[in-house]
């Protein structure tokens, strides 16, 4: 039985001869409010003890999130560096990359150039040469010593179109260059 307003509203004791109360139901009443006081007592230090658990238990949790929001932070921190160090080595690398594919697109473009260079002089050589071979062919058809050259109308026709569509080549050929 607890002791609340139910409890000691139930209590009843006789009046004897209208004067005294029964000694032994008060005795019994107040045996039975100390045994209850008693019990509420001990409940109520036991309730105490596990309160001062609980709060120490609020502690050691409140420094238990404390400490793992601190390691959170720290890890988040550390992600973080790591992170710039790596997009920063990222960018150093694609810079460095980026200057030897320029290096290497500068030494590929002065390679085509030169080689180039090379072949426009060839061309133009070969062109001389083929110039000269013509001008040699030309003038060993007609020699001075010989007779004097023929005159327009005797040069075959077919040999002057030949004539013509060279030179009209070698002249594209050196246009080209």
């Amino acid at each position: 039985m607890a002791l609340d307003a139910d409890f000691f509203d139930s209590i009843a004791i006789d009046v004897v001869k209208k004067k005294y109360y029964n000694a032994n139901k008060v005795h019994a009443v107040f045996d039975e409010i100390r045994r209850q006081a008693e019990e509420l007592n001990a409940e109520n230090a036991m309730l105490r003890q596990q309160l001062e658990r609980f709060n120490d238990r609020k502690v050691e949790i409140g420094d238990a999130v404390l400490s793992a929001q601190a390691i959170y932070q720290e890890i988040v921190d550390r992600a973080n560096a790591r992170a710039e160090a790596i997009v920063e080595n990222a960018q150093k690398r694609s810079a460095r990359i980026l200057a030897e594919s320029q290096q290497q697109q500068d030494y590929a473009v002065q390679r085509v150039e030169e080689a180039f260079n090379r072949m426009k002089q060839q061309h133009l050589a070969s062109i001389d040469a083929l110039n000269a071979e013509w001008q040699s062919f030309l003038c060993g058809l007609y020699p001075e010593e010989d007779a004097q050259a023929p005159e327009a109308e005797d040069v075959p026709e077919d040999l002057e179109e030949k004539i013509g569509a060279i030179a009209e080549e070698l002249f594209s050929l050196e246009q080209e260059l």
